[in-house]
């Protein structure tokens, strides 16, 4: 019994383990900034890499390359910078991001390929974004 939950546990990924799984460059010591708390007054939040915190609602289905954080309705889709980490396609729970925050024009590709390739909804014409150097999950 304890191997068949084990198996289940590694297969669904960061969603059924009790430990954070951490992706990307190592994540910096100190206290994130709630989604919520950022998307109120985003310019205040993006001079500098910081942490950001949230729940994952989705994650790119085709690479694992994005994943969007929530936190009492607002939300920011977290980009993995420069494509260097990708997160299993079934995490979900709490995050922590590292990275830059932007308000960020969507263009028709970008929109295309969330929406097509990635099984993301239609997205607004802008975007609060995170763009990433590390992501950790759970915990």
């Amino acid at each position: 019994m304890r191997i068949l939950f084990a198996l289940l546990a590694v297969a669904a990924g960061p969603a059924l383990t009790a430990e954070p799984v951490a992706f990307g460059a190592p994540m910096p010591a100190g206290d994130p900034i709630g989604i919520a708390e950022v998307a109120a007054n985003p310019t205040v939040f993006g001079n500098e890499p910081r942490l950001f915190a949230g729940r994952i609602t989705q994650v790119c289905q085709k690479k694992g390359c994005w994943v969007v954080l929530e936190q009492d309705g607002a939300s920011a889709r977290v980009m993995a910078k420069d494509h260097g980490f990708a997160v299993p396609t079934g995490s979900s729970g709490p995050a922590v991001a590292y990275g830059m925050l932007e308000m960020a024009p969507i263009s028709a590709e970008q929109a295309r390929h969330l929406v097509e390739d990635d099984g993301a909804a239609p997205p607004a014409e802008r975007e609060l974004r995170i763009v990433a150097t590390a992501i950790r999950i759970g915990g």
